[in-house]
């Protein structure tokens, strides 16, 4: 685990980013090893300030929603 990255040692865990605008962290897991119901998409992207999480079925998709998390109403909010 590291300051810039905490959740790298979590199940599933695949990518990381902090959103700027916010300070959020926003975390691309596998669904399934991190225990996300996601309605059978492969991927969670999770704001993990605001609990807030986005499904996707790609990974490409999902580090777009990891850039921009506009899933995230709190952290568009303080944008």
């Amino acid at each position: 685990m590291s300051k810039r990255k905490p959740h790298n040692d979590e199940a599933g865990y695949i990518a990381e980013k902090i959103y700027r605008a916010t300070g959020s962290h926003v975390v691309i897991y596998k669904a399934a090893e991190q225990g996300i119901d996601t309605g059978g998409k492969r991927y969670a992207v999770v704001c993990s300030t605001h609990g807030t999480i986005c499904a996707e079925s790609s990974l490409p998709k999902a580090r777009m929603s990891m850039k921009i998390p506009g899933f995230c109403e709190a952290c568009m909010s303080n944008n």
